[in-house]
This record gives structure tokens, sequence and C-alpha cells, in this order.
């Protein structure tokens, strides 16, 4: 990503160079922004190509991302060419993309999505965390804070999102085991400082955050400890899979 940006600088800079000697000669008709408007669209194709074609080969990275500046792009040169009136300001029209992304994520893979050993296979240095047998069906969103009494927590639902603020819940000093799967949504955990936590976190399409450490793309997953997790009594084993969405688990 950084030699794309590196090589579109560099064919600005020439550009632009050309262009200002070629304006002093004060040449009839000539205009000096002749050829910028083919070379964005042209940079906003390329770097699609690129992320596409990194998520489709190394099956992992910002394929959506690829895919809408593919897009982008070249409806932005089809209007230089006068096959369609598409400009840059018209990026909003490409709202209903995200419903299509939502749409393929949800295809994409749904057969293993419920294998929830698969992903624990792959790394014999994860611990397994263990599930309780009762689980809770839900639609739609959940919030919590403030007061609250955390208890372990076994979830599953098609789409929604879910705020879980522990900064003044009470949390028994304990392990505690935080379990949420979803097809569609996002999820934001806020954890008291002095608390310990273990987290598995998975998204088959999206982005996850985990005290900044982060993974995004097609496949994203983060597997993180605090230090003095082993030797705490208060604990929190957090299992969090999705099949599109965001995850965001951080210190308060």
């Amino acid at each position: 990503m950084r030699r794309i940006i590196s090589y579109f600088i560099a064919i600005c800079l020439i550009w632009i160079g050309i262009m200002l000697i070629v304006n002093s000669l004060n040449i009839d008709g000539f205009e000096l922004n002749f050829g910028w408007t083919y070379i964005y669209p042209l940079f906003f194709i390329v770097t699609g190509v690129v992320l596409l074609g990194t998520a489709i080969i190394k099956r992992h990275g910002r394929w959506m991302i690829g895919t809408f500046l593919l897009v982008f792009g070249g409806l932005l040169l089809a209007d230089r060419f006068g096959l369609v009136d598409f400009t840059f300001w018209n990026v909003f029209k490409l709202w209903p993309m995200i419903l299509i992304f939502i749409g393929v994520s949800l295809f994409r893979g749904f057969h293993i999505y419920w294998d929830v050993n698969s992903d624990s296979k792959k790394k014999k240095n994860k611990k397994k965390i263990h599930r309780n047998k009762e689980t809770s069906f839900t639609f739609g969103d959940m919030e919590k804070k403030g007061i609250w009494n955390l208890e372990p927590m076994n979830i599953s639902t098609m789409v929604g999102s879910f705020y879980l603020d522990l900064t003044d819940a009470y949390i028994p000093d304990e392990e505690t085991e935080i379990n949420i799967w979803s097809l569609a949504g996002d999820v934001t955990i806020l954890i008291p400082e002095e608390v310990e936590f273990q987290a598995n976190a998975v998204a088959k399409a999206g982005d996850i955050n985990i005290l900044n450490e982060e993974s995004t793309g097609i496949n994203a997953e983060i597997f993180f400890e605090t230090i003095q997790f082993e030797s705490a009594t208060k604990r929190l084993y957090i299992d969090i899979r999705l099949k599109a969405g965001s995850i965001r688990i951080d210190r308060v």
C-alpha cells in the first residue's frame, strides 16, 4: 500500500512538473489541469485492484475497501470518457454498496460459522474458553452501563449491537465468561483497569480493536491476554464471533 502511494506521488510530481513547463510556453488551448482528471481515478482503480487481489490470493485483507475503490475509480474514469455522469462528490450515491457487503459477508462461509472450535485449533497456545450450556437468543441491541451486576453471558443473535460498560458494574471475584455470537453487528466492551481478561475475537468481515491492537478485513482475528491474567482471581473470559461488523474492547 505504501509503495502504491509512493508511485502515485511520484507520478503526480512528474506530471505537475511537465505541466508547469508546458504552461510556461503559453501554448494556445493548453489547460493546466489536463490529464489530472484521468490520473486520480486510476489511482483509486489500482489501489482497489491491489487490495482486492491481496484479499483473494492471501485470504485476508481489506476486500470491502478494495471493491469500493475499484468501483469508485471505475465510475470516475467512465465519466471522463463520457460513458456515465459521475463526479467525485457523487461518492455518496454508492451507499447501497454497504448492503451488498453485508449480504456477501453473511453468505460467505455461513456453513462454518457455528464451528466454534475451528479457530482455537489453529493456535495451540490459545486457552480453550469454556461455554455455558444455556444460551440466550436475542434480537436487537443490548446496552448495559452504570451500576449493574455482571453475570456469565452466552448470547446468540442474528443482528444487533452490544455495548457493555463494566466501569461501575459489580464484577464477581471469580472467572466470568462473556460469549457473544452474531451474524452482523457491533460489539463494544469497556473494562476497568484493575480487571484482567482474556479475549478471543473473530470477525469474518470487519474490524477488531483490543487495547489498540487491530485486525481488519476478511477473517480478522485477535487473541489477547492481559499480563496479570493468570494470577488474577477476578478475571474475564471473552469470546466474540461475528460474521460481519466491528469489535472493540478497551480499558477505562
